[in-house]
């Protein structure tokens, strides 16, 4: 998962049970957001994984007895490589991992994970259209479908409503917008909860049902993924299936 959260999973799994805990090295270290950064890592053991699944990082942690583990969404597409995954990690006041991870990790490091993980998936199979709905680093493991997508050469409808606090809060901001340029099956509408002025947004809140009921008939959505806090998905669920999409269809994703 995105950042030093619980998850908790809807959805199918494709994968046997995962391999025993490996170690990665660090190949590279991307500054994506203030609190936000992508530990780019490669494995050397590698079954592959389905786009929007997760990696456990476990780390020692002063005072405690035992490594303590988290859970970290996969950014990144299987293909052409799954052999080298990006995990998205925001630094979460408190945390015990997360601002390790994001402050003190550099190239070169080795870091213990254990994976992939997660029911929360989309691949072509599943088909479309498909709407996504993110917030903060919840856009992580949707980034994956999206990327993925590319690289598979598909091209599903999808629409991602991502609400970060400002343009420099939104992780991937400036590749989503490329890509949403590049790509006419792609669209992506900000919302920002804490900058009003920014044209670049949308809207200029924090995601609720009639923001909802306003981008499903733009995209005639037949699967929706939303990822997040869990009082944001709970909203988009509820308003999505108040809107007729079948309860089936809606897979999520909670932060806790």
């Amino acid at each position: 998962m995105a950042s030093e959260m619980a998850v908790a999973l809807s959805g199918r799994r494709n994968f046997s049970k995962p391999k025993n805990w490996q170690m990665a090295s660090v190949s590279e270290v991307i500054i994506e957001t203030p609190e936000t950064k992508t530990l780019r890592l490669a494995l050397v053991d590698s079954d592959g994984f389905l786009p929007g699944q997760y990696y456990n990082i476990r780390i020692p942690v002063e005072g405690r007895p035992r490594p303590i583990q988290r859970a970290y969404s996969i950014g990144s597409s299987p293909l052409p490589d799954a052999s080298v995954i990006d995990v998205g990690i925001r630094d979460t006041p408190g945390g015990l991992v997360s601002p390790v991870l994001v402050h003190q990790v550099s190239p070169g490091d080795q870091l213990e994970v254990r994976g992939p993980y997660g029911n929360f998936t989309w691949t072509e199979r599943d088909g479309g259209p498909v709407l996504l709905v993110g917030a903060g680093s919840g856009v992580v493991p949707l980034m994956s479908m999206i990327r993925y997508q590319i690289q598979k050469g598909s091209s599903q409808p999808m629409h991602l409503l991502f609400s970060s606090k400002s343009y420099e809060f939104a992780i991937y901001g400036d590749e989503l917008g490329e890509l949403a340029t590049a790509y006419d099956w792609l669209t992506v509408s900000h919302t920002f909860t804490r900058d009003s002025a920014d044209e670049r947004a949308r809207f200029s809140r924090r995601i609720d049902k009639e923001m909802v009921a306003e981008i499903l008939p733009e995209i005639n959505a037949r699967l929706s993924y939303i990822c997040g806090p869990p009082e944001m998905v709970e909203c988009v669920e509820q308003a999505l299936v108040g809107l007729g999409m079948h309860p089936d269809s809606v897979k999520t994703e909670k932060y806790d």
